[in-house]
């Protein structure tokens, strides 16, 4: 761990705001009003992708590996893809909970939807950030 640099550290934080965006999805999967749309696989296999190549990244770098060059560039392309879909499969329901069925119970099952799509762009976001650094220090 203490060859460890600040890139480490954020991919960690990417992969755990990831986590959470993947629970928040499955728990939106399951409110009243977006459970008939199931879950979309998609969403989850992107997702789940992503987080593991982010892990084998973080804890698997070496600097000798080229490879590795190119995992924060595909996490950061299925993070995106699980983000669109996310929203994708969402936004009809949030149209009508917004113009039409805006009540107490329609806004909760919207707050999950909206805080999930938050969590997952938010590790989007950290996955671009934390491409610009180095995982692991270099040994001299």
């Amino acid at each position: 761990m203490k060859n460890k640099s600040l890139g480490f550290y954020i991919t960690i934080i990417t992969a755990i705001l990831a986590v959470v965006g993947v629970i928040f999805y499955l728990i939106n999967c399951n409110t009243d009003y977006f459970g008939n749309l199931g879950v979309n696989a998609g969403v989850v296999a992107c997702m789940v992708i992503a987080i593991v190549l982010e892990l084998v990244y973080g804890f698997g770098y070496k600097a000798s590996a080229k490879i590795f060059d190119l995992i924060p560039l595909v996490c950061g392309a299925l993070m995106m893809v699980a983000f669109v879909l996310f929203i994708s499969v969402r936004v009809n329901g949030i149209a009508s909970i917004l113009t039409f069925e805006n009540n107490a119970q329609t806004m909760a099952d919207l707050t999950s939807a909206v805080v999930g799509m938050v969590f997952c762009f938010l590790a989007v976001i950290f996955n671009i950030i934390g491409s610009f650094f180095k995982v692991g220090k270099d040994e001299a």
